[in-house]
């Protein structure tokens, strides 16, 4: 009788414990969200233009400055933003520092392509001379990054089409020679396959960046699987998911992004799928990278993700918006009556709408990259031609920049960072470029939750070395490759 009781009480407290557990989880699952703030015309950027955006500290100030529709906007110490005096060439395009010398270079992927030398901060040189001309014609994304391992950031632009000839155009590869000389290396035949979003990650990790491309038409979307001396293979067929074609395929698919949606270590992939009413086009897919026990195969996660349906989804990005640990989803629109959508990652490859975006349900745009602009430790986000500032909460964080030397481009595009929380591994990877031509901040963020006093942070150098350094919370690391 008394072990009768015994066991009956260890039961009612483990039951008791398990509620008390639960119904914690759920509190923090509904936790009210605070609007985020428009700050567009507060801070100086009335007149931002509403075209695809990059951050991008281009006069190494510790401040992330904003470019967004061929116009260039500095940070003044996270107060205000005033026009650059000096702007590059061009209109869309990304940032990557081709001759490692500290600051930024931006490469414009429209017409025949434009690449401008970042001089300090303090102007810009049209070097567009050294470069052959695009045979694209037209181009809606391209991704930076160092594909053949030498040290030097080259590029990958996309072609798309004219769809009233029926004339498509190629992908192609400029490789960096140094000293702001560039080769095409590589291209495509031209096919009606037309590539909108081009994305880069080591999701196999290997060392090498691999290339993913969104193609629209319904058409089968491409992994290129880079060998580590910038031969490509398309490998989305057999490292897809049952069924599926080529990850993400029979969809519009306009833009996508890599991150570690459940914090196994591992890049996963969310495919950004516009798709008509009927049934046999592709939704957005969640994919998860299995990780090396399954060679690095994916697992289609979205029926159960929670994301509801509209029909003219466009650009993702993706970023920790509440600093719980959990990469969150903002998800652009670019249909009249359609809304841009704010979903929070609850674990366990569930997510949740946000109502109203959180303020942030813009209407018809492509435009989506997180900045933490005022250096608070909680992303911000620029859609729609217009800058919201996150409220912020109570939850730990920590940035990394990352600095490349020698062997590594100085950018560091393609490094990335591991923190490990518990039984969880955190990843972030610095990016060449997310969704259909966006860029997010390079400060690599990572939202820690409750975590107290210093988290140990492991780089894997995008030339295979790892590095490891302590950091602080709540403040900004900056480590610089060590071999």
């Amino acid at each position: 009788m008394v072990r009768g009781r015994r066991r009956f009480f260890r039961n009612s407290v483990f039951l008791l414990a398990s509620i008390a557990f639960a119904v914690s989880s759920l509190k923090q699952r509904l936790r009210a969200v605070d609007a985020f703030a428009d700050v567009t015309d507060a801070v100086g950027l009335k007149g931002l233009g509403g075209g695809v955006a990059a951050w991008v500290d281009y006069d190494a100030d510790g401040w992330v400055d904003l470019w967004a529709s061929g116009q260039l906007w500095r940070n003044i110490k996270g107060e205000k933003f005033e026009r650059a005096e000096n702007q590059p060439a061009g209109g869309a395009g990304i940032w990557a520092d081709i001759d490692n010398d500290g600051y930024p270079d931006f490469f414009c992927w429209e017409g025949t392509g434009r690449l401008s030398l970042n001089r300090q901060g303090k102007s810009f040189e049209d070097i567009t001379k050294n470069m052959p001309p695009l045979p694209t014609k037209i181009s809606l994304g391209a991704v930076s990054g160092d594909f053949d391992g030498d040290g030097l950031v080259d590029f990958y632009v996309g072609g798309y089409e004219i769809w009233a000839k029926v004339i498509g155009f190629p992908d192609v590869i400029y490789r960096n020679l140094g000293k702001g000389k560039f080769e095409e290396s590589w291209r495509t035949k031209a096919r009606m396959q037309p590539g909108r979003g081009i994305t880069a990650a080591d999701f196999d990790e290997d060392g090498d960046l691999d290339i993913y491309i969104s193609n629209y038409r319904l058409q089968p979307n491409l992994l290129w699987q880079n060998d580590g001396k910038g031969n490509l293979a398309d490998v989305a067929t057999p490292f897809g998911t049952a069924g599926d074609g080529g990850l993400g395929a029979w969809g519009h698919t306009i833009g996508s992004s890599w991150g570690d949606f459940d914090n196994d270590g591992h890049l996963d992939l969310f495919v950004g799928n516009f798709s008509h009413p009927p049934a046999y086009q592709d939704r957005p897919k969640f994919l998860r990278n299995k990780g090396p026990a399954a060679k690095f195969h994916f697992e289609d996660k979205s029926a159960a993700a929670g994301l509801r349906w509209q029909e003219s989804y466009a650009s993702p990005t993706l970023g920790d918006f509440d600093n719980d640990g959990l990469l969150d989803l903002f998800f652009t629109t670019v249909y009249a009556g359609n809304r841009s959508v704010l979903y929070r990652n609850t674990g366990n490859w569930k997510f949740e709408e946000i109502p109203n975006a959180a303020g942030m349900n813009t209407e018809k745009t492509y435009q989506g990259a997180w900045g933490d602009f005022n250096g608070d430790g909680y992303l911000d986000l620029v859609t729609g031609g217009k800058l919201f500032r996150n409220p912020g909460g109570d939850g730990s964080w920590i940035k990394v920049q990352l600095v490349g030397k020698r062997k590594v481009n100085r950018s560091a595009i393609g490094s990335q960072v591991r923190i490990r929380l518990g039984d969880k591994i955190l990843v972030r990877q610095v990016d060449g470029a997310t969704g259909q031509g966006n860029q997010n901040d390079s400060v690599l963020h990572f939202g820690l939750g409750k975590t107290k006093g210093a988290v140990l942070i492991e780089v894997r150098w995008s030339n295979g070395h790892v590095q490891k350094a302590k950091g602080d919370i709540n403040k900004t690391v900056k480590i610089i490759c060590s071999k």
